[in-house]
């Protein structure tokens, strides 16, 4: 009974405030979903390069079809939050879709690194397994986080919801960031699997799992405000022309739509590419790259509880000059420690690298927050100026650049790999992978090719990973700060004009 009264309560704006219930339901959901998207997104391609063997023909294909599915997907997305701001169920607006979309892309999860098909047949695989998995994630991800600007409009409240949503999803991303790297490279996962390519599909299992389950969470958790019902003669409902027309004329939301492009694409060279460079540097072992996340992750995490605190004594301005100060600090220190100690001393030359990515946790995490709290406002920002919030069409701009992000990443990824000549290396770990059975001969195998990878494309890879995302970033941040308007003064404002237009 308190918690129902707690869900009714407003705050003194006259605004409803956010339940304990929906905070938890809603935010604890993004564990689940950020497990599965981390496997896929990011160790989808890792799969792909260490398991299967590829000449150069089927590697531009695999990436071709990568590049192309995810741009698809971006595509999708905005077509994807057309149909959701469309639906009326008794079960809710967004329910329907969190739910078939979990399901459904859990299956094309567990498919996608469960097969043994190589050479053409695989990319021929490949290419149905990306369309499926941009239909059915593009399902769930919409309607998910389209649910979140809807549960309520107090600053404070969404700032929380936020901050924890954020907090969870990357808990959901670390656990994989975590658990990948060990299970699958090394001789760990040879011992507990067998090989690379066993250990893959007993993780997709597991990731599949955990993505049904937390989203049962939001989905049976949350309590949604009752909608409206469409009009009768379909007055109401938003067609793509409209739909466009909503996007284009809300400027705040395409500053922040291309700043966070920018930055996703900053963000993930920086994370896809140590794995390669680890594996080369300091040896094939799953545990390094885990070590490598750990503090990145953990300061990440407490960067995500604290920032609600924080949020009340700093502008977002002056958290985001932090966030660009901390990012261009660590990937400086990866760059100097990386190339100053010499490769015989590969103890001390990694912890401080991991030292240097303590400052890329705090400043990955503040950026990526601001920019979530950003895109919520250009909600209100859309009704102050139309009347009308369209939280689905808004919130399918944020997983739009996601995708074009991840794209172009994996077009740069692509073309550096092919510049620097890693498949040359990588084909031979797969190989040995795949053929040899003794983990003891397999280990030290593997790790002749590593220590045979010359230095010149190890430093290559070195920069690559660092100077490139810290280009990104600083023009993401001076962009952010030319462009966007919405402060906190500003949003006080537009809230007060939307109740005095609802009023009268």
């Amino acid at each position: 009974m308190t918690s129902d009264k707690t869900a009714q309560a407003v705050d003194n704006g006259g605004e409803q405030k956010l339940s304990k219930r929906n905070l938890w339901s809603f935010s604890l959901g993004a564990i689940g979903r950020d497990m599965g998207y981390t496997l896929f997104n990011t160790y989808l391609f890792a799969y792909i390069i260490f398991t299967k063997s590829l000449d150069a023909g089927q590697f531009v294909a695999i990436n071709a079809i990568i590049i192309g599915s995810r741009i698809f997907d971006a595509i999708n997305d905005p077509i994807m939050g057309t149909i959701i701001e469309n639906t009326r169920t008794r079960f809710g607006k967004y329910k329907p879709w969190i739910l078939a979309g979990a399901v459904c892309c859990s299956a094309v999860i567990i498919a996608a690194f469960s097969t043994s098909i190589d050479g053409g047949g695989f990319v021929a695989y490949l290419a149905v397994i990306y369309l499926l998995f941009s239909i059915t994630y593009t399902m769930n991800d919409i309607s998910y986080y389209s649910m979140l600007p809807s549960l309520s409009k107090v600053a404070a409240s969404r700032n929380r919801l936020t901050s924890m949503t954020n907090l969870f999803a990357g808990g959901g991303a670390a656990i994989m960031s975590f658990l990948v790297p060990l299970l699958t490279a090394g001789a760990l996962a040879t011992s507990l699997f067998g090989n690379a390519p066993h250990a893959y599909g007993i993780t997709a299992l597991f990731a599949a799992a955990m993505f049904i389950s937390f989203q049962l969470l939001t989905v049976f958790g949350v309590k949604e405000k009752p909608l409206p019902p469409l009009a009768s003669d379909g007055s109401g409902k938003i067609g793509l022309k409209k739909m466009f027309g909503i996007i284009k004329k809300n400027d705040q939301l395409l500053w922040v739509a291309l700043v966070s492009l920018i930055f996703n694409i900053g963000g993930n060279l920086a994370l896809a590419l140590p794995s390669t460079y680890i594996y080369f540097e300091f040896g094939y072992n799953g545990l390094l790259l885990t070590l490598f996340n750990v503090l990145f992750g953990i300061v990440g995490a407490t960067t995500l509880i604290t920032f609600p605190t924080i949020a009340k004594r700093f502008s977002r301005k002056k958290l985001l000059f932090s966030a660009i100060i901390g990012l261009l600090t660590g990937y400086s220190l990866i760059l100097l420690f990386g190339i100053v100690f010499p490769s015989s001393q590969p103890v001390l030359k990694f912890v401080m690298m991991m030292i240097g990515n303590i400052f890329n946790g705090y400043g990955q995490t503040v950026f990526l927050l601001i920019l979530t709290v950003s895109l919520l406002n250009t909600v209100e920002y859309n009704e102050w100026k139309t009347g009308d919030r369209n939280e689905s069409i808004i919130f399918s701009i944020r997983p739009f650049m996601l995708k074009m992000g991840s794209a172009l990443t994996q077009l740069g990824i692509a073309l550096i790999f092919l510049i620097i000549g890693v498949t040359e290396f990588t084909n031979k770990i797969s190989g040995i992978e795949n053929t040899i059975t003794d983990s003891t001969l397999k280990m030290e195998s593997i790790n002749a090719v590593t220590n045979s990878v010359p230095d010149g494309k190890k430093i290559a890879l070195l920069v690559c990973m660092t100077l490139i995302p810290a280009v990104l970033m600083t023009c993401a941040y001076l962009l952010y700060k030319r462009k966007y308007k919405i402060d906190e003064k500003m949003y006080v404002e537009m809230l007060k004009d939307i109740k005095q237009k609802v009023e009268n």
